[in-house]
C-alpha cells in the first residue's frame, strides 16, 4: 500500500519545490559570497533544507518496508511450524545456503568499491560545476553559477515529481 506522504500531490509539489530552490541557492552560492567558509555553510544549509523536506518520506518509506519485512518473516515462521503440513524436512534446494567467509569479504569489498567510485565521482562533478561557472564568470558572463543552479534546480524538482513506482498505476 502507497505512503500517503508519496500520493499526497500537495506533499509531492512541496518536496520538489523546496527541493529545486535549495539546489538552485546551493549552485549559485559562489555568485553571492566569496569566501569559502561562509560559502560552506550556506551551502550546507541549502544541502540541510533538501534532506529535511525528504525525511517525512524517507521515514514512511522505512517504516512501510519494515512492516513488510516483518509480514514476511512471520509468514514464513507460521508455514515452517513443526507439526504443520507445510513443514518440510529437509531444505528446499532453492533455498539460498550459507555464505562463506571469502564472498562475504568478496561483497564487502565491492560495496565500499562502490561508496568510494560514488564519492569520488560527486566530489568530480561538484568541482567541475564549481570550475565552469567560474570560467564562466570570467569571461564576463553575468550570474554565471546562478545560471547552472536554476537549471540543476529545475531537473531536482522535476525528478523529485516523477511518482515512486508503488504510486503508479
Amino acid at each position: 500500500m502507497p505512503t500517503p506522504s508519496t500520493t499526497n500531490p500537495r506533499s509531492r509539489a512541496l518536496t520538489a519545490l523546496v527541493t529545486g530552490l535549495a539546489t538552485a541557492a546551493y549552485y549559485a552560492v559562489p555568485d553571492v559570497v566569496r569566501s569559502r567558509a561562509a560559502r560552506g555553510w550556506l551551502k550546507a544549509g541549502c544541502l540541510a533544507a533538501a534532506v529535511a523536506v525528504s525525511v517525512p518520506t524517507a521515514r514512511e518509506g522505512w517504516q512501510e518496508a519494515r512492516t513488510a519485512w516483518r509480514d514476511a518473516v512471520a509468514e514464513d515462521d507460521t508455514a515452517d511450524a513443526p507439526g504443520t503440513a507445510d513443514s518440510p524436512d529437509a531444505p528446499s534446494p532453492d533455498a539460498p545456503g550459507p555464505v562463506s567467509p571469502a564472498r562475504q569479504a568478496a561483497l564487502g569489498a565491492a560495496g565500499a568499491a562502490a561508496l568510494v567510485a560514488s564519492v569520488a565521482a560527486t566530489v568530480a562533478g561538484e568541482r567541475w560545476v564549481f570550475r565552469r561557472g567560474e570560467a564562466l564568470a570570467a569571461a564576463g558572463v553575468p550570474f554565471a553559477h546562478t545560471r547552472t543552479g536554476l537549471v540543476l534546480g529545475a531537473v531536482a524538482a522535476a525528478l523529485a515529481l516523477v511518482p515512486e513506482p508503488s504510486d503508479r498505476p
